[in-house]
Parts: structure tokens; sequence; C-alpha cells
């Protein structure tokens, strides 16, 4: 069976970014260890001024309190991009609402995750053009390349 070239071109974007979302996941896995270290005091707080002074409070004083927040955005983008490098669509609808969340929490957090926004708004891009590709999204045809189920 030979692929098209539409076929290969979603491949690579399905391929593409579950690498960005494994990366992205390797440096939040740097977060939840900072703040962990943070709570012991082995290292102090690097993390710039956030917007809001709950959350500087929160980094200063208890950062322990912020790993859950960490671990869910970190696992679930692991588990995203295993999916996607499975080419399953529960890793493509996985990855969309890591992504979609983290774009809805992240304002809370900037400065620190102006550039969060704009990777996870890149890798919403290219699963969506990845799916749908040239087709449109309004077609609602079944011709498109989409992870298998």
């Amino acid at each position: 069976m030979t692929k098209t070239n539409d076929t290969r071109r979603a491949d690579h974007l399905y391929r593409a970014a579950a690498i960005m979302l494994a990366i992205y996941s390797l440096i939040e896995l740097t977060d939840c260890i900072t703040v962990v270290l943070m709570h012991f005091g082995v290292v102090p707080n690097y993390y710039p001024e956030i917007a809001f002074a709950d959350i500087n409070r929160l980094f200063t004083d208890r950062p322990l309190s912020l790993l859950p927040l960490f671990l869910f955005f970190t696992s679930n983008r692991i588990i995203a991009a295993i999916g996607l490098f499975k080419r399953r669509m529960w890793g493509f609808w996985m990855a969309i609402f890591v992504c979609a969340s983290t774009i809805v929490v992240a304002p809370v957090l900037l400065p620190l995750t102006g550039s969060e926004m704009i990777i996870d708004g890149l890798i919403v891009f290219m699963l969506l053009l990845a799916r749908f590709g040239a087709r449109g999204l309004a077609d609602s045809g079944e011709t498109g390349t989409h992870p298998s189920t």
C-alpha cells in the first residue's frame, strides 16, 4: 500500500507534534524537580516575577503546592506524545486537551508562560493540519488522514 503525499505530510506533522510534546514534557519535568528542590531549600526561586502576587507567594513560600499542577501537565504531555508516536486517536485528543488547557491556564502565570501559549498553539495548528489537511475543517468526508483508533 503506497502512501499519498497527504498521508506522508500528516505522518510528518504527527511525528513533529509528538517530538515537540516529548521535549516540552522534559522541560516541564525539570520544573517539577526545581519546585521540589525549592521546597527543601536546595535551590532559590529562579522563576521571574509573575503577574499575580498570590502566585509569586506560592513560588516563594510554598513551592510544593504547585507540584500537582506541574505534574498534571507533564504526565499528560508524555501520554499524548506516546499516543501520537503510536498514531492513536486518543493521543491526538489528549494532545489537543493538554495544549488547550495550557492555553487557558497560562495567562495566570504570565510572563513566564508566554512562550508556552505560542508553542501549544503551534502544536494544535500542526495537529489540526495533519488531521484535516488540505480538505479543510468544513468537509466532513472520511478521505482525510488521521490516526488509527
